[in-house]
């Protein structure tokens, strides 16, 4: 859709609005093609503005994408946050309220888990980039938990970062890949049946119960 206040020469009424919709553009075009294959001048008409405004504001397509990777970070962590908050009676457990609202996050938008799949570990840099930004933050929030419900016997984790990384990363592979999975398995293109099936295969077999 076209912008008129993106027109050459105009200045946007609301820049918030403006680098949203370029971060938006981009996070797209990058979970869809990957970092190498994408171009500044794609992202720039997908947003509807003009290529040298996206030079201007993040500087380079490596600036743009690190600048993706925060907000990924930031609205993750508030939407874990909300979703806890919104699961009262799970209180007294709130490792496995964490672990099914990240399942949540992602069935939610299965761009964000293309996006860190496709550009994670392809380059050290990037790599480092989405570790500080997007792994230590959900880190530094489930290994306390996880520790936690390890000293009360509720789960058998000998190594709490292994326990979160596997988790983590078993939802957003399957997410992505729930294509396929549906080729061998129909009944997982119902939502509901899908996240039962995660919250079986990941998260269950997990937990001790009693």
């Amino acid at each position: 859709m076209a912008h008129p206040s993106s027109r050459r020469g105009r200045r946007p009424a609301d820049h918030g609005d403006t680098e949203r919709s370029i971060r938006l553009a981009a996070l797209t075009r990058f979970a869809d093609q990957g970092f190498d294959a994408t171009g500044l001048r794609d992202i720039a008409a997908d947003a509807g503005v003009d290529v040298a405004l996206i030079s201007y504001k993040f500087g380079s397509k490596l600036g743009l994408w690190k600048a993706v990777v925060e907000r990924v970070g930031v609205v993750k962590m508030e939407q874990l946050r909300a979703a806890l908050s919104a699961r009262p009676d799970r209180e007294d457990r709130p490792l496995v309220a964490s672990m099914e609202a990240l399942v949540d996050i992602y069935l939610a938008n299965d761009t964000v888990p293309r996006f860190l799949l496709r550009d994670a570990s392809h380059d050290p840099e990037r790599a480092g980039w989405v570790f500080d930004h997007v792994s230590r933050p959900l880190l530094d929030h489930f290994l306390p938990l996880i520790r936690r419900a390890q000293a009360a016997g509720r789960v058998s984790a000998p190594i709490p970062e292994m326990f979160f990384l596997s988790f983590a990363y078993g939802v957003a592979v399957n997410v992505v890949r729930r294509a396929l999975l549906t080729g061998f398995a129909p009944a997982l293109a119902d939502d509901g049946e899908f996240r039962a099936a995660l919250y079986a295969t990941l998260v269950a077999p997990q937990l001790r119960h009693g």
